[in-house]
């Protein structure tokens, strides 16, 4: 009987900490509601929406050093590093984010948007492909201009005119 009662609290405990989501599906941590008692990811998310970067940072930090593998505040903490001109920690946190889930639509998004900011249009095309493939997964089967937002936006983002450069800021690197 302890057994079962230690099975038992320990299943509470991943439930109550987030580590698993049956219903979640990949790339979906974004729409995830926070962790109860998680305040400073909710602080971060409002950091967000007021496009207060350094808030964002400052909030996202405090939840990774509690939860390293919470994708979207690594997603969040890129894009709010973009958003300051700090491309070398933008696209360190994207990555991290992509290795936690690979199908990270906003995460694919930004980092694809990233990319074209440093001049690197063909390393913006292959996120692209990869969202592509993400949102045909979760399509049902409907055309690919209706796939999802993500890939919307960056096909958007990658046809508009812009000036070219000829370097990628990445391959000098």
């Amino acid at each position: 009987m302890p057994r079962v009662l230690h099975l038992v609290l320990w299943l509470i405990l991943i439930a109550l900490t987030g580590v698993a989501r049956a219903d979640a599906a990949p790339g979906d941590e974004e729409t995830l509601p926070p962790v109860p008692g998680e305040s400073d990811y909710a602080a971060g998310l409002a950091a967000f929406e007021r496009q207060d970067w350094r808030g964002v940072i400052d909030q996202m930090t405090k939840v990774l050093a509690r939860r390293p593998w919470r994708d979207n505040a690594h997603n969040l903490m890129g894009y709010a590093y973009r958003k300051l001109g700090d491309y070398d920690r933008a696209i360190q946190h994207y990555q991290q984010a992509l290795d936690l889930n690979p199908h990270h639509r906003g995460a694919l998004e930004y980092l694809g948007e990233a990319y074209i900011e440093l001049g690197c249009v063909v390393h913006a095309q292959t996120m692209l492909d990869r969202l592509e493939a993400v949102c045909k997964r979760t399509s049902d089967g409907q055309p690919q201009e209706a796939m999802c937002e993500e890939w919307q936006d960056l096909k958007t983002a990658i046809e508009a005119p812009r000036q070219t450069s000829a370097t990628c800021a990445i391959d000098q690197r």
